[in-house]
Formats: C-alpha cells, structure tokens, sequence
C-alpha cells in the first residue's frame, strides 16, 4: 500500500467542518460502528488489507467538526484504481459492496463529496464511483462532470427473528427437507477463524474456477484475517472429513455479513450449500445478531432467487459515477466471467488468477 503524504492535513474548509485524512485507526473504527447504515467494509483495517495487497493508494477522508473538538462527523474511505487500459478511478471501494459516505447530515455528506471529487481531479483521476447503500446529497456547486447513479446490483438482506426455532420455522418446508438431506449425507459444520484458511480457499478458488472467474489472492483473506480478527469467521462443511463449501463471514453492529461463500459442484446433490446458509444464519442469531446480509447480487439472477428463498429481501445498491472524462465510466461494463478460465485446472487459476483479478473491482 503506498500511504499518502498528505495525513492528517486540511483539504477543505467551512465555518465548522474541516475535511482531512485520517490514519487513525482507533478514532476510525469508533466513528464507524456509531452509524447504524455502516458496513464493515468500513472499518480500518477492510480498506487496509485491499491496498496492502494489491499495492494500492488508500485515502480516508474525515470530516471534523471544530465546535465538537474536532470530532469526527462524517468519513469516506477511497482507493486509487488504474487498471491497465482504463482511465483511473477513485473508488469507494474496490471489491466492496457499499462503502461510501457516512455522515451526521446532507451538509457533512456533500462536503465529503465535494473533497473526494477534488482529491480525484489532483490525482488525475478521470472518474470518481462511490458505492453508497443509502441516499447521496449531490452538492450544487461542482466541478464540471458527469453523474450517473448505477443500479445494476441489489444488496440483500433479511432481518433476523428471535431465535433459532423460529427462525427455522419460517423456513419453507423445501430448505429445511434440503438441510436434512445435507445432515443425512454426513453434512457437518465447523466454525472457526484463520485456522481454516487452507480449507476455505480450496473449495472457494475451485468454485471461481467452475464460474469462470479468476480468484482473489490468497494472501488476501490472510491478511484479512490479520487485520480484522475480531469481526471475521469461516464456515465450513464436511463430508467424511472432506472440506465441500464454505463462507467467510464478517460481524459488525448486530449484523452478520457474508460476502463470500462457495461450495463444490461435484457434491452439489448432497445440498451443503443449504446446511452452510442454514449454518449462517443460525449462528448469526446465536450470536445476538438481529440481521444478515447475503451480499449483492443481479436484480432476478439465480443467485438473488436463492437468497431470496432464505428470506432477504432486496435493498437499493447505487454506485454513484462522476465522470471528469468522457466517456463516462459504466461499471456493469466489468465481468468477472471468461468461459475459457473454466478449462484450467485449479492450481493454475490460483496461479494466474490474483494478478487479472486485482484488475477487476467488482
């Protein structure tokens, strides 16, 4: 990760509000898990690891407001994203679902804005996308641009009820048939932390393999692992001992995030990928969790219809571009997809495949 010279200066001013970068970590985290509609792709050490990784450029802007100490009152976290062939982008962020503006009000909001769209213009940056799960004040001073608010994918969510029973209860009869059948098949789930790493990595670069997509680095869930060892776990189900599907899951304000989860296609008539969802969600409630989120999916793709038969219900996901270039930047114009990855073998996807998926920010 390169870090910016630039810490912990004023970037813009208002009678009350200065907006800076911020490295604090602690100071960071604390603000975040304040705000109902934060993510745990949020915190500090989410936007630590991608950078570190992929060797990428990461800006935290803070709003702070001078009649309250200099508290926090707003935050938005950016990475820098050249990827080859492309005009560079100023993300909210890369591999993430929704980590854009937090703020204590419209004002705090479209100041953050504002500076994120200054920080684009010094950085060369011809686009600036924010992944936003809630609503975005557009400023009505800005530079010269082009906005386009992007709703091809949905978040999913389902709110939890007030135990395991009734959870399962509320289940329809065919997902808890598809469980049993899982259990009766020798289905069994262990829930740990890093220690599974080799187990979840397996089945989950065998599983992009079969999608046709290339995989993250490995070191990237290690370094996750590192980073936010309080917040993250990984699922995993066996049968005879062999590791068949997995989730890695993540814990913030009540609620349960699962932005990864994969199983095994050859095992797919022993349904572990339902003990595994089932799993999820019994454990989130174990866990005084009150929702889940199921990540993002394609409005009406098979694997929305499958997350919606666990009870989630869709939730508007905008990605916010503001194009300083033409043409502007379309982000449904990235895939993930290349039937042609689908005839390596895995150890060669897991190869090749960090250095072409770093490039691809969805």
């Amino acid at each position: 990760m390169t870090e910016s010279p630039m810490t912990e200066s004023p970037m813009t001013e208002s009678p009350m509000t200065d907006i800076q970068l911020c490295s604090g970590k602690d100071e960071w985290d604390a603000y975040v898990s304040q705000q109902n509609h934060s993510s745990f792709s949020h915190l500090h050490g989410w936007g630590e690891t991608l950078a570190s990784v992929y060797d990428l450029q990461l800006f935290r802007l803070a709003a702070r407001d001078r009649e309250k100490q200099n508290k926090i009152v707003g935050i938005l976290p950016l990475i820098l994203f050249p990827a080859p062939g492309q005009d560079p982008r100023l993300i909210s962020l890369p591999y993430s679902d929704a980590a854009g503006i937090l703020a204590q009000d419209a004002a705090t909001q479209e100041k953050l804005l504002l500076a994120a769209l200054k920080l684009a213009q010094d950085l060369g940056a011809s686009h600036l996308e924010l992944r936003q799960s809630g609503d975005l004040a557009i400023p009505r001073t800005k530079p010269p641009m082009t906005h386009t608010p992007n709703t091809f994918k949905v978040g999913l969510t389902r709110d939890l009820p007030d135990s395991v029973e009734a959870l399962w209860q509320k289940m329809g009869p065919k997902i808890r048939n598809q469980v049993r059948k899982a259990e009766k098949s020798g289905g069994k789930v262990i829930i740990g932390g890093s220690e599974l790493l080799p187990q979840f990595y397996a089945v989950f670069s065998e599983n992009m393999r079969d999608l046709g997509s290339p995989v993250h680095d490995r070191i990237l869930f290690d370094r996750m692992a590192r980073h936010l060892p309080e917040q993250l776990k990984i699922l995993l189900v066996t049968i005879k001992d062999l590791p068949v599907a997995t989730a890695m899951v993540f814990f913030h304000n009540k609620a349960l995030f699962n932005p990864w989860a994969s199983s095994l296609r050859r095992f797919r008539p022993a349904c572990p990928n339902m003990l595994l969802y089932w799993r999820m969600l019994s454990y989130a409630l174990e866990k005084g969790c009150q929702q889940f989120d199921f990540g993002r999916s394609s409005p009406h793709g098979s694997t929305c219809r499958f997350k919606c038969q666990w009870g989630a219900k869709q939730q508007p996901l905008t990605w916010h571009v503001f194009s300083l270039a033409h043409p502007p930047w379309k982000p449904e114009g990235e895939s993930l997809v290349d039937e042609k990855w689908k005839r390596l073998t895995v150890e060669a996807s897991q190869t090749l495949g960090p250095s072409i998926r770093r490039w691809i920010s969805l």
